[in-house]
């Protein structure tokens, strides 16, 4: 897939070539100078070729030089001496600007959570947001609200499958597949926001409500939108294992869940009939039937591309995903709906009075129910306790439990909630470790798999004491340098260099994003300086909101937002728009979009 630059990054490309890319003397023999001169690195430059030593001189926003440069002046110097220099990681998904409410992340009025610290800790420059479907306002909306607010990372954004289905079909209509009008004015708006409002294509929820209610008919037509502007077609697939999340043996009998097989079929599907790029986001294999099945699963989508298709898939570094987060084995329905005579955080008294209520039947239902919530992610051998009253509970695996209590797995898991917090569902904090460290290896071989944090943004300071386990995850802070120094240095997954490429140039490429992603002349400035002996995800499953170390400098547009190691709250990110060929014209105008919710996995 060739890059692209931008018009104006390629006259900057032809200006500095003109007076030298490696220059550091200027004809009459005064020193060049420059806004920042990163000196003395060894540069990955995200095109997967071998590292190199050299200078990088900075102007503006713009990498203007690259070559000895140490006879230039600078009013910064960045001494890179045993340190890798690479371009700034992007993330091909990020849940950083669909808050509604406008409390969180790239929305919010404090500055603090606008740098995006936990990202630019990470070297991340550039995130892709709407993802699983989300889009909270319209994209002009959107991108002038960050605008005006200042950003510190760069974003693309996608439209969202579930924004469109809320915002032109009526919601009592929401629960069924758009019909062909529907989905026509779905696709001029997509259309629309690709050639005028900067849309880098279709982001979609399919194990979300309102999108798992679309047909194959649906998804295939909305696909036909996108190739003419290079779109993706991003989907949350309708489900990753052997059932989807929403999935209860005992509320829906009849027809067999969806599978992750048939799910993955679904989207080829649209990347053939279609033609659409397809990336296959969150990329995992779990629980029962798909726990060490990656190898067959990239066999499937290997496939695809070999017959001319455009897919491609992203993977966060970790066997445990967001919704294996705060795992409850208890169905919802087992505590009532009746919050008049019992307060709704007092689980163990609804609990209770469900099973001093229920016949033989409804006791099957809930025993089956637990059953399949804890096979689904794994068994009860990958499911931890994070925190529990009795204090001796922690740290250790429901099937130790089983065997400390000789209890079996349905009885265990009353008895935490019976004996646990009441104030909890389940009685405790549990996670769950779904996925095998292998396939996670499988994935990342790939040399068309990217890199993920399906993260948000959240301040350490903030997840403490109750909120410990709430709203945050390892992958917030800890995803980019754990790619590097655990899967590509010490496993051994791939070089450095094709690590690197892959979350740099791949996904900058993937997107169509033609003046970023490389270290080279004409580029813009996002770079990432790294002491790799040093590099560390911090984070465990106990302490998952740690800041890593080891990435020492971030410029994002040429302002640093990390500088020593320190983060310095630099809003120096942008809404970006995609290149565009000069066929490509706005079509129509826009529509408002109503507000509209996605999810995380």
């Amino acid at each position: 897939m060739p890059y692209r630059l931008s018009c104006a990054s390629l006259a900057l490309l032809i200006a500095t070539i003109a007076v030298g890319p490696g220059l550091a003397v200027r004809p009459g023999g005064s020193p060049v100078h420059y806004d920042i001169v990163i000196r003395g690195g060894e540069v990955v430059d995200g095109t997967g070729g071998k590292r190199f030593r050299g200078d990088i001189g900075i102007r503006g926003e713009v990498i203007a030089a690259i070559g000895d440069l140490s006879a230039a002046t600078a009013d910064r110097i960045v001494d890179a001496k045993a340190r890798i220099v690479t371009p700034g990681f992007i993330d091909m998904h990020a849940h950083v600007a669909d808050d509604e409410a406008g409390e969180h992340g790239f929305l919010s009025t404090d500055p603090r959570l606008r740098a995006g610290q936990n990202y630019v800790a990470q070297g991340v420059t550039t995130v892709l947001g709407n993802p699983d479907g989300a889009q909270p306002f319209s994209l002009r909306d959107e991108g002038a609200r960050m605008r005006t607010l200042g950003i510190g990372t760069n974003i693309a954004l996608t439209n969202g499958h579930n924004g469109l289905r809320a915002l032109l079909m009526r919601p009592a209509d929401t629960k069924r597949p758009a019909n062909d009008d529907e989905i026509r004015r779905m696709q001029d708006i997509i259309r629309h926001d690709m050639a005028c409002e900067g849309s880098f294509g279709l982001s979609l929820g399919l194990e979300y409500d309102s999108g798992r209610y679309a047909d194959r008919h649906e998804l295939i037509e909305l696909g036909r939108a996108l190739p003419a502007y290079d779109g993706i077609f991003i989907p949350h697939l309708r489900s990753q294992g052997i059932a989807p999340m929403w999935y209860l043996p005992s509320t829906s009998r009849g027809a067999p869940p969806p599978t992750l097989d048939q799910s993955i079929d679904e989207i080829l599907a649209v990347a053939h009939e279609a033609g659409a790029t397809v990336v296959f986001t969150h990329m995992k294999a779990w629980g029962p039937g798909y726990r060490g099945e990656a190898r067959r699963l990239v066999a499937k989508l290997q496939a695809a591309r070999d017959r001319g298709d455009r897919v491609f898939m992203d993977v966060y570094p970790y066997d445990s995903s967001g919704s294996d987060g705060d795992f409850v084995a208890i169905p919802r329905w087992a505590f009532g709906a009746d919050g008049a005579t019992q307060p709704a955080s007092d689980y163990r008294t609804r609990l209770d009075r469900l099973l001093a209520t229920a016949d033989s039947t409804r006791r099957a239902d809930l025993i089956e129910d637990i059953r399949h919530f804890v096979a689904l992610k794994g068994g009860p051998e990958n499911i931890v306790v994070l925190a529990y009253p009795d204090r001796s509970y922690v740290g250790k695996r429901l099937s130790e439990l089983m065997a400390l209590r000789k209890l079996d797995l349905p009885d265990l898991i009353l008895a935490l909630q019976r004996e646990g917090d009441p104030s909890l569902p389940g009685g405790a904090r549990m996670r769950a470790f779904s996925m095998l460290d292998d396939d996670i290896k499988t994935f990342y071989r790939q040399p068309w798999a990217a890199t993920s944090t399906d993260g948000w943004i959240i301040l350490p300071e903030e997840a403490t004491g109750s909120r410990k386990y709430i709203n945050t995850n390892r992958r917030l802070f800890g995803s980019f340098p754990r790619r590097i120094a655990y899967y590509s240095q010490q496993q051994g997954v791939d070089t450095l260099e094709q690590a690197v490429h892959s979350m740099t140039a791949l996904p900058a490429t993937i997107l169509h994003i033609g003046d970023r992603g490389r270290i080279a002349v004409g580029m813009k400035a996002d770079v990432t300086v790294i002491d790799l002996p040093h590099l560390r995800d911090n984070t465990t499953a106990l302490e998952p909101s740690v800041y890593p170390d080891g990435i020492d400098y971030v410029l994002v547009n040429g302002r640093l937002a990390v500088d020593r190691g320190k983060r310095t709250l630099a809003l120096a990110g942008k809404v970006l728009s995609p290149d565009r060929r000069p066929d490509q014209r706005c079509p129509t105008p826009g529509r408002t979009m109503n507000p509209a919710t996605g999810g995380r996995s």
